[in-house]
């Protein structure tokens, strides 16, 4: 667009003139100030114009940019859909392929699987006909066999018991003989008269037994009676009085606290007192100061250690076990009470 401007200014000058030698010859200095007005016009159509065509290319060259943007876009979007379907459609193809062969492959060992159940079966079935037969065939045989042992045996059983049983042949006779007779009424008087003598004889029978029983009851009675008085005359204190003397160890030990710890061994009788009572009255006495320890006697050792070897060698332990028993046996003195 086409504008003016407008620029005001003003000029200084300054200088001198010479003048040739005269009457007043000499030099002049002279100065001052010009005022200067300049209108300036610039014209710029042709700018304005070419302005105005480059506005219009870059239009254009962006609606074209725009344009080849949308198309590249577009193509774009059918290349990917293009390669997304051929992938999904080989990926697809390839799994029914192969899915396909799988289940052919399943499908011939299925069928082979058949077949040979079905052989197996068959097998099977003729192994339990086979069976069936056999167990037929031997339990008839053995059926056969324990019916003549049933038969044997009834026979043998009559033949030892055979007064018994011609007893028995002879009542049931007689009581058929009755019923059967035309006198019913003698009938009812020998079964009333059979019934009594049964129960008569069950109450004998009866009584016989519990007679056995008492009598069998007294006898142990008689026997605990006399165990009972053995006993107490063993270990009842009598009038003048006697020692019980019982064979114990006692056992001293010092544990991890520095503390010592005694036991009692000591064999166990039904004819010897026992109980925490007597533990503790023999722990109570074995620990008084009254008591002197010395060692065990030679002789008294050796034929404790004896009967020591002896207990060792009837319990029928481990040979390295006996070794560590023997070692520790014979590590310490054992002492007795003095």
């Amino acid at each position: 667009m086409s504008y003016t401007e407008y620029h005001s200014a003003s000029l200084h000058y300054s200088g001198s003139v010479s003048y040739p030698a005269s009457e007043n010859g000499g030099s002049v200095s002279y100065s001052g100030t010009i005022p200067v007005n300049i209108t300036v016009y610039v014209d710029t159509d042709e700018f304005d114009r070419s302005v105005r065509h480059c506005n219009t290319s870059l239009n254009g060259l962006t609606a074209a940019v725009i344009a080849t943007e949308a198309a590249q876009v577009e193509s774009k979007k059918a290349s990917s859909k293009r390669i997304a379907d051929t992938i999904i459609k080989g990926f697809f193809n390839y799994v029914g392929a192969d899915l396909a062969q799988k289940i052919k492959e399943l499908a011939a060992k299925c069928e082979a699987t058949f077949l040979e159940l079905m052989d197996q079966k068959r097998t099977c079935m003729e192994k339990t006909t086979q069976m069936r037969n056999d167990y037929q065939m031997i339990s008839k045989r053995y059926s056969k066999i324990f019916e003549d042992l049933d038969r044997e045996t009834i026979s043998r059983i009559e033949q030892l018991d055979r007064p018994a049983f011609q007893f028995a042949e002879t009542a049931q006779a007689v009581a058929d003989r009755n019923c059967n007779s035309d006198l019913l009424g003698l009938a009812t008087v020998s079964a009333n008269e059979n019934l009594q003598l049964e129960a008569v004889l069950s109450c004998s029978h009866v009584k016989m037994q519990a007679r056995n029983l008492i009598s069998t009851a007294n006898e142990y009675l008689k026997g605990t009676y006399r165990l009972a008085n053995s006993v107490s005359n063993m270990l009842t204190e009598e009038s003048e009085g006697h020692d019980i003397h019982l064979p114990v160890i006692y056992f001293e030990s010092v544990n991890s606290d520095n503390q010592t710890v005694s036991s009692i061994y000591r064999q166990e009788s039904g004819f010897a007192p026992s109980g925490d009572s007597v533990d503790s009255h023999l722990r109570a006495r074995f620990m008084s100061d009254g008591i002197i320890w010395e060692d065990m006697p030679a002789e008294l050792r050796e034929r404790t250690m004896s009967y020591f070897n002896s207990l060792l060698q009837a319990g029928q332990q481990d040979e390295r076990v006996l070794g560590t028993i023997r070692e520790l046996m014979e590590r310490d003195n054992i002492q007795t009470i003095k």
